[in-house]
């Protein structure tokens, strides 16, 4: 095999992309962060209260803004810990803001609601968070009172309707804040009725129209039971659209397919990499079950679509990164005439988000979870997705492992990831069709994306085995169009 040189236009067009600059990555760095509080906010400089901890939980890109939240802990004058939301705006050096310091909070405490204040040295802009506003239904969710109150009317128009519920016990097990949560809810009845009713119900809530797009696949597919016997789904028992709340029941769960790859790539013995070559063609099979129910939900998701998605990103990141402007270019025109040069495949019914951690596994079998992305779209959006996010969790196994991204650990670790990414496709085509080319654009369109995900969500550590991925992929497929390209 003939590897492309890194000087090839389309590979080098992702140089830009190696580095985050310093303004970006320090606010993700706890100790920076809390060292210029310590700094700035007067009751901590001196003494009133005391910072134990400050732990970054998102910086991310949203249009020409970078919004930021950080969990603390302070300890007060009566000895005990809290915890402190701060929420705001990274500005970046190309942008004019005459922030005030921090001090200057119109009279409110630091830790309490109206406090804001501004990190000069960080060009940080924040402010006391009191609650999610983009997720109002999370108290009826995570309250055991309020819940039960809920899914009692649920169940019963679900087909229960001798369900009395008598105590609910809601779990957080998902929660990404002003985006989604999930709660796990164990239920309990007053007395056994038939139909049994569920002993767990899944609670979701999603910012905007995620949970009806769910629902409407959900439902569906549950409509059509050809995929019975090959893998499981949830059964879905309600949509509330005003509290934007989905109701579904369990699904069975020893681990997911992520779990079981992050084991095997860190075991690396026969008996851990056989089992996860099994799951992954079980998984195969059961892609193809889901694409050829004939089910029809939502929107359809093309890739004319998801490279103008790709390019948006890139253009709003170089609002506030100049060197990123234009990045990407010859990559993304390349995969938009190959586009052209081999046509989609028929529509199916697609996951859409379909990645390693929505199969569940379990000693008789599988099942996918999380539809809220669910479209219509060629079978090669899911497998290229799969794909990439499985090379994802390989390569992010040797920074788990303290090995490096160079040498023979990363060329043995990449030969892996091509002979597991093979066997899932190949598990699939035993089942249904799908063009390969096609695969392999969807497939490095998600890699890019990923890649872009490191900077949009200031990931630190991806942004190296990302961009080692991506590079390898571009040279090992002949995507670039080079006349060295493997052969």
């Amino acid at each position: 095999m003939t590897l492309i040189s890194d000087t090839d236009p389309v590979v080098a067009s992702l140089d830009p992309f190696a580095e985050l600059p310093r303004w970006l990555a320090e606010p993700m760095d706890g100790a920076r962060v809390g060292a210029s509080l310590t700094q700035q906010v007067p009751e901590l400089a001196d003494g009133r209260l005391e910072l134990l901890s400050c732990r970054p939980e998102r910086l991310r890109a949203k249009e020409s803004e970078w919004l930021a939240r950080y969990r603390l802990s302070v300890r007060g004058p009566d000895g005990e810990p809290r915890d402190v939301v701060l929420v705001g705006t990274l500005w970046a050096p190309t942008q004019d803001h005459p922030g005030p310091d921090a001090s200057s909070s119109a009279g409110a405490a630091f830790g309490e609601e109206g406090w804001s204040g501004w990190l000069p040295d960080l060009r940080l802009e924040l402010q006391h968070e009191v609650s999610d506003e983009a997720l109002p239904a999370l108290p009826m969710l995570t309250e055991p009172g309020a819940a039960a109150e809920l899914l009692q009317p649920v169940l019963r128009a679900a087909g229960y309707d001798r369900a009395s519920i008598a105590t609910c016990d809601p779990v957080v097990v998902r929660y990404k804040p002003g985006s989604r949560c999930t709660v796990v809810v164990g239920v309990t009845y007053a007395q056994p009725s038939t139909p049994p009713p569920p002993r767990t119900v899944v609670l979701k809530t999603h910012q905007g129209d995620k949970g009806q797009t769910a629902w409407e696949a959900m439902t569906a597919l549950w409509e059509t039971p050809s995929w019975r016997g090959v893998l499981d789904l949830a059964e879905p028992l309600a949509f509330l659209p005003e509290e934007r709340i989905l109701v579904q029941g369990p699904i069975r769960e020893e681990l997911t397919l992520k779990e079981l790859a992050r084991q095997a790539f860190a075991d690396g013995g026969p008996e851990a990499m056989d089992a996860l070559r099994g799951a992954l063609s079980d998984t195969g099979r059961a892609l193809a079950t889901l694409h050829q129910t004939g089910a029809v939900y939502g929107r359809t998701a093309t890739f004319e679509d998801e490279l103008v998605e790709v390019r948006d990103v890139i253009d709003r990141l170089g609002l506030t990164v100049p060197q990123l402007q234009g990045a990407a270019a010859p990559l993304l025109q390349r995969l938009e005439e190959l586009a052209a040069e081999h046509p989609a495949d028929p529509i199916v019914p697609a996951h859409h988000d379909f990645r390693p951690a929505q199969v569940l596994l379990h000693p008789d079998g599988l099942g996918f979870i999380d539809f809220d992305g669910a479209s219509m779209a060629e079978p090669a959006l899911d497998l290229g997705r799969f794909r990439a996010k499985l090379r994802d969790i390989g390569i992010s196994s040797l920074l788990y492992t303290g090995q490096p991204l160079v040498g023979e650990p990363l060329a043995e670790n990449l030969a892996l990831l091509d002979d597991l990414c093979e066997q899932f496709l190949a598990s699939y085509l035993e089942h249904a069709t799908v063009s390969r080319q096609r695969v392999l654009m969807w497939e490095t369109c998600d890699l890019v994306t990923g890649m872009l995900h490191a900077w949009t969500k200031v990931r630190l550590v991806r942004l190296e085995p990302r961009l080692a991925i991506l590079r390898h992929q571009l040279q090992a497929s002949g995507l670039t169009g080079s006349a060295g390209r493997a052969a």
